[in-house]
């Protein structure tokens, strides 16, 4: 469907005010007034609910407000996908991801996606991650593989996984020296609470993985008196390995690690922990067939991992 002038149907939405919207795109408000009346006319629908000060959407005009900023997305990544042909550069594909995440997942995903688009470029951009939703809302990354964001207001998710938390302490720890728990047939921890003085090295309180472990801690009655905070899960099972204390960590960042056979991994009540892992874009963003392929490689290699409700 062609819709002329739609950026002056997403000025009236984003300024919630006709005469704001005329005023910053130098139009008269009578003519700009006139334009929605025919467009709604056209269109066979009230766009926006007159009723309210500022002005609110109606449902119909969600739905068509979505579909002008869609447009708007692939009209741009045309302009921009047929400009790289004519100048012969090569397509890119921004991923946003945690570093230590991208450490672990790279190396796998990558040479099979290569076998698909040889002539892309991935470009990495490494992020904390309370940070990879901001790159993702701005455009900076085609998506983002990250645990689903606080504000979806301008974002969308797939899951990817739900994964196990896995506790991982040293073998030779005395709490641990009469368990019999490994990495590939994990065992449910028989009590939390006896970590309650131990080094627990744990990521800073406000991500959302020790919001979880926090909510975990309260249920089972634990107050930790020793934690050890790290923005990197490669340092927490450093220091696990040299039995400097006991980490949480998502199941499929652990199998790359030297240290597997020094450790003891369990899982964390009944039925286990678990953490969503997502795939987030911009919403109404359009997926390059390069993306989508990249995505659902990623969902291949993770399907192992992907614990069931």
């Amino acid at each position: 469907m062609f819709i002329k002038n739609p950026e002056y149907f997403l000025a009236i939405v984003k300024e919630r005010s006709i005469s704001k919207a005329a005023e910053r795109l130098y139009l008269s408000q009578p003519y700009l007034s006139q334009y929605l009346a025919k467009l709604e006319a056209n269109l066979g629908v009230m766009l926006l609910d007159r009723s309210h000060t500022p002005l609110r959407l109606t449902p119909a005009g969600e739905v068509f407000h979505a579909y002008l900023e869609r447009q708007n997305f692939l009209d741009q990544q045309l302009v921009s996908d047929l400009r790289d042909l004519k100048d012969k550069r090569r397509p890119v594909l921004h991923i946003g991801v945690s570093p230590w995440r991208g450490s672990t997942l790279l190396p796998d995903v990558l040479p099979e996606f290569t076998k698909h688009y040889p002539d892309v470029q991935v470009v990495l951009h490494e992020a904390p991650v309370p940070h990879l939703a901001q790159l993702a809302e701005d455009s900076v990354t085609d998506f983002c593989f990250m645990q689903i964001p606080d504000d979806l207001t301008a974002l969308t998710y797939e899951t990817l996984m739900r994964e196990r938390i896995f506790l991982i302490g040293h073998r030779d720890h005395p709490l641990l020296q009469d368990l019999e728990s490994t990495y590939d047939q994990p065992q449910p921890f028989p009590d939390l609470r006896a970590l309650e003085y131990e080094r627990l090295i744990m990521l800073p309180p406000d991500w959302r993985l020790s919001k979880l472990l926090h909510n975990t801690f309260s249920v089972h009655n634990l107050e930790p008196q020793n934690i050890l905070i790290t923005t990197n899960n490669t340092t927490a099972i450093n220091l696990v390995a040299e039995n400097m204390g006991f980490a949480f960590l998502q199941a499929s960042g652990i199998a790359r690690t030297p240290y597997l056979d020094r450790l003891r991994c369990f899982t964390i009540g009944d039925p286990p922990l678990t953490c969503p892992i997502t795939v987030t874009y911009k919403k109404n963003g359009f997926l390059s067939p390069a993306a989508r392929t990249f995505i659902d490689l990623t969902k291949e290699r993770y399907s192992p991992f992907n614990y069931p409700l």
